[in-house]
């Protein structure tokens, strides 16, 4: 698709135009290769500036720096004047889709501007077998542009707006198909395809697989030449050609692990003789060989380049192979990233290298985040020796900080392989090729295959832990001798493991094998959170350990598959020391949006940064759940709302039938369902919005029922409400009603006027009874999308006086968690309060925000005045009295706030998403243009932070 651009907006793209002219324009974020000066640079950019003119790009364009992390790579640019031959870009195009290491890819030329995606389908499979140039859009200037063509702005890719916009997500970003996803699937095809043609033992048709993938990369990055196959296969060239062959097989794989070393090519003496007599090699290697990508355009071999797909990506691809599916993970590398940058920052590094620390993982499975460790430990290395190249050994020496366990001794096998391929990622092919004995054997020595919990006992790590990171299974049974010894041993000095969740367990054990000082980050269920039966366990945990960080996980779904469970998780970051009742824990709410749904990282907002002291921590049931929905005043509310008797009380005093219907299933069903067989029956779903939908009501079939309740449960008259978070309710005034178990029921017979009362009462307060069941249910967004628990309706707020006492802001905060935050929850980018702030919502918050200011500031209330919309980012001005501003246009106004935040904060505007700004009576908010960024919920929360800055400054 192409788009013309007129000269009145060729501001927006004027960059990539210059950069086609062979200029490269001073823009904050764009980063030139060529002469590129390490020098005081962040390890992270250093490391992407190498990988860029590696590819020969012009220059990198890096999203603005947020919350002291490394700006991440957006763009790679090109010249044309470098890649004026299609067949070479193409080729460099399917190298950077196979790295997925930057979603955006422009090439420049003279008045025309290319962009490809990296991130998304393989845009460059053509007819054959060699790739084409295939630009997802095409600029040229001169004529118009669409307002939604935003990926040609510089401003819009720096500061992150771009991916506030779902179009552009939609079409730059894909999981499923970028090459990572699609690798991960297409191995997993394989095997299975493998599996039934029944080749081979599968122990050994899962290891020629395997080392399948370990020679493709090896031979991509020619490591492995021609004439190492000839030696093995007089005449043979590549590799294939010798998997068809079993003697020369082995020859090669004897070969292979002589030169290597370190077991990665050790087949055992059955092995080898099992390959050289079989006569199914040739049929094994010609269905590896021919395997086609799922739309059969290519060959799955040729699809990727080996040389450019991330060590992680390939231990992630080992992770199918282990034996228990169900609690393997793909754990996606922006995850494994964000972990490492959280416990392993480059100051730690430091203090590590000085002594005789080691990085632990106690679950390593294939060492997805042993090699990331590892890769950090590198990068450091260099960046502290004047970003020289480590020799091997060297890289040995760093090798020997990175340690795992695991019980499945496959799974060890498989960390070895991968990160004796990080190793070779360090070096240059012909470095490696002329080392002997390359990879030092792990197995045994730094990875060991035991029960953890075993392990700890026998005192298998001898070294002194100074890190300990990693993603324990996730089953609510304990599974082995030391795990249930362990959970025993917990027992008796605290209370009963919380659902005998194992990873619970490793955290606790896991932080008594730290040194002091040393830290901890771990993925755990979100009951680490939000379950009531875990209180006591996390209580505990706060009170003796130093937890730093708790990132929140629960709104990004679909990404932590394990097996076929889609749990949601929390990332507990804790340092082994005791906590000072006043330690500040930052509790970050991740949520979900284009570009964590197609695993390229996680944003994380000012408003999603919530610092709590620690014994308010321990304390409170419901500061997680309200910083979910938007944080401090939401938590007051539901706070107060708990000290009112509840509608289970109320029931009760009345002495009201209460509880849910019957429960049915064939399994133990009970003999006493007289009352129920035959009778009307209100089906859960014609419980709605609108109340009971009676042409729904049908009778109760002859089926068996578990839990059938009594008979006084379902007289009339009722009052119901359905175990949803909208509260659906209706009062039954007809003869006898059944319903099932998702519905609570009320049954006063005799009683209606009352039952109609409190029915009137509860539609009057529904919106604050949903953001209130918002704020307490354990099921509701960590459980099931929609659903609540029966205990979640008994325990709605019932004054017999029938006064809430809500005062406006209080209605406010729950108005917007019904309406917006729910959603926002569930939805992330796609909700409602991501799409652009409307005009009426912005005279809102306006209304919102002067009047919270002014009720401090009366003699000179606070006014609103112009509002002006810059590159993804609305800019709001206000005035204390009779101020205006004196300056007329957009772009005056922006040179001027970018001159007085240069001076204070010595950064320019587009450096943070979220800008307030003090200049004498004026007072300037800069932030993103969606809606969530103005509701009036926020509102109350930005005059909350400015009256606080404005009592700092003495105002």
């Amino acid at each position: 698709m192409t788009s013309f651009i007129t000269y009145d907006a060729f501001a927006s793209a004027e960059w990539l135009f210059a950069i086609g002219k062979g200029e490269l324009p001073l823009a904050e974020g764009l980063i030139q290769v060529e002469g590129f000066d390490p020098r005081g640079q962040m390890p992270e950019v250093v490391a992407t500036i190498e990988r860029a003119q590696s590819y020969g790009a012009r220059a990198v364009l890096f999203e603005a720096q947020r919350q002291g992390r490394a700006p991440i790579a957006q763009a790679f640019i090109f010249s044309q004047q470098d890649f004026s031959d299609d067949t070479e870009f193409a080729e460099v195009h399917k190298r950077l889709w196979s790295w997925g290491g930057v979603p955006l890819l422009y090439r420049a030329g003279p008045g025309l501007v290319q962009l490809f995606r990296c991130i998304h389908k393989p845009d460059f499979l053509g007819d054959g077998e060699t790739p084409i140039v295939n630009p997802v859009r095409t600029l040229v200037i001169g004529s118009e542009i669409s307002a939604q063509e935003i990926w040609w702005d510089l401003d819009r890719i720096h500061n992150g707006a771009i991916w506030d916009d779902p179009n552009a997500c939609k079409l730059m970003l894909s999981a499923s198909k970028s090459a990572h996803r699609k690798l991960v699937s297409g191995v997993r095809a394989l095997a299975l395809q493998l599996s039934d043609s029944k080749l081979l033992d599968a122990r050994l048709r899962r290891r020629l697989l395997i080392l399948s993938l370990l020679i493709a990369y090896l031979e991509d990055r020619l490591v492995l030449l021609p004439q190492d196959f000839n030696a093995a296969l007089p005449g043979a060239e590549r590799f294939f050609e010798v998997l068809e062959n079993g003697p020369a097989l082995v020859r090669l794989l004897e070969m292979l692990e002589e030169r290597f070393n370190g077991h990665v090519f050790n087949l055992t003496e059955a092995d080898r003789a099992v390959l050289r007599s079989s006569d199914e090699l040739n049929q094994y290697a010609r269905l590896v060989q021919g395997y086609e990508e799922e739309n059969g355009q290519i060959s799955f071999w040729r699809l990727y380049s080996f040389r450019d797909l991330p060590i992680e990506l390939i231990s992630n691809i080992y992770q199918l192979f282990v034996k228990d599916a169900s609690s393997s993970i793909y754990t996606p590398p922006a995850l494994v990233r964000l972990m490492l940058e959280e416990s392993l920052d480059w100051d730690r590094i430091d203090k590590l290298m000085l002594g005789s620390g080691i990085i632990l993982d106690p679950a390593c499975g294939s060492g997805v985040f042993l090699v990331e460790a590892y890769k950090r430990l590198v990068l450091h290395w260099r960046s502290r020796n004047s970003w020289a190249s480590p020799d091997v050994d060297v890289l040995r020496t760093l090798l020997s900080r990175v340690h795992g366990i695991d019980l499945e001794e496959g799974a060890v096998e498989l960390a070895a392989f991968s990160l004796c391929l990080s190793l070779c990622d360090a070096l240059e092919p012909k470095e490696i090729r002329a080392s002997i004995k390359l990879f030092p054997r792990l197995a045994g020595i730094t990875l060991h295959d035991s029960c953890f919990f075993d392990a700890k006992k026998n005192s298998l790590i001898n070294a002194k832990v100074s890190v300990l990171i990693g993603n324990p299974p996730f089953k609510s049974r304990l599974t082995t001798d030391g795990a249930k010894r362990s959970a025993a041993s917990y027992a008796k000095k605290h209370n009963q493991l919380p659902d005998n969740q194992l990873a619970y367990l490793f955290l606790h054990e896991a932080m008594d094998m730290l040194s002091p000082n040393g830290i901890l980050a771990m993925v755990e269920p979100a009951g680490f959170l939000y379950n009531q039966n875990a209180r006591c366990f996390r209580q505990s945990f706060l009170k003796r350990w130093r937890v730093r960080e708790l990132l929140d996980f629960v709104s990004v779904r679909g990404m932590f598959k394990k097996g076929k469970a889609d749990p949601k998780i929390v990332i507990v970051v804790a340092e082994a020391k005791e906590p000072d009742p006043d330690n500040r824990i930052l509790h970050a709410v991740f949520r979900r949006n284009g570009r964590a749904k197609a695993e390229q990282g996680f944003d994380i907002d000012y408003y999603d940064l919530h610092w709590l002291c620690n014994s308010d921590a321990e304390r409170s049931m419901d500061v997680w759940r309200a910083n979910l929905l938007g944080g401090r005043r939401a938590r007051d509310l539901i706070e107060r709302l708990r000290t009112y008797p509840t509608l289970g009380d109320y029931a009760k005093r009345r002495e009201w039938n209460t509880g849910e219907g019957y429960l049915g299933g064939e399994k133990n069903a009970s003999k006493n369902v007289s009352h129920l067989i035959g009778k009307p029956l209100l089906p859960t779903k014609a419980l709605n919005a609108n109340g009971i939908d009676r042409d729904k009501i049908t009778t109760v079939p002859q089926k068996g029922i578990k839990d059938p309740k009594s008979e006084d449960r379902f007289k009339s008259p009722l009052l119901l409400l359905k175990e949803h978070e909208d509260l659906h309710l209706d009062v039954w005034e007809g003869d006898y009603l059944v319903y099932k178990n998702e519905i609570v029921g009320f049954s006063a017979p005799g009683q209606l006027d009352s039952l109609r009362a409190a029915a009137d009462w509860l539609v009057q307060e529904r919106t604050i009874l949903q953001a209130y069941v918002a704020g307490i249910s354990p099921r509701l967004f960590t459980q099931r999308a929609t659903s609540i628990f029966s205990s979640d309706i008994r325990a709605l707020p019932f004054p017999e006086h029938g006064d809430l006492d809500i005062s406006t802001n209080e209605r406010i905060v729950a108005e917007d968690i019904v309406k917006y935050q729910r959603d926002f929850i569930r939805l992330g980018a796609g909700s409602q309060i991501m799409e652009k702030a409307p005009y009426d919502a912005l005279v809102s918050f306006d209304e919102v925000f002067t009047n919270q200011i002014s009720q401090t500031y009366s003699r000179k209330p606070l006014r609103s005045l112009s509002t002006y919309h810059w590159a993804g980012a609305i800019c709001k001005a206000f005035a204390f009295g009779d101020g205006d501003i004196d300056w007329s246009g957009a772009e005056e106004l922006r040179d001027k706030l970018d001159l007085l935040l240069t001076q204070r904060r010595r950064s320019g505007l587009t450096i943070t998403r979220i800008v307030r700004l003090y200049d004498r009576e004026f007072l300037f908010l800069l932030k993103p243009d969606r809606h969530r960024f103005w509701t009036r919920s926020i509102a109350l929360r930005d005059s909350d932070d400015v009256l606080a800055d404005l009592r700092a400054q003495g105002f």
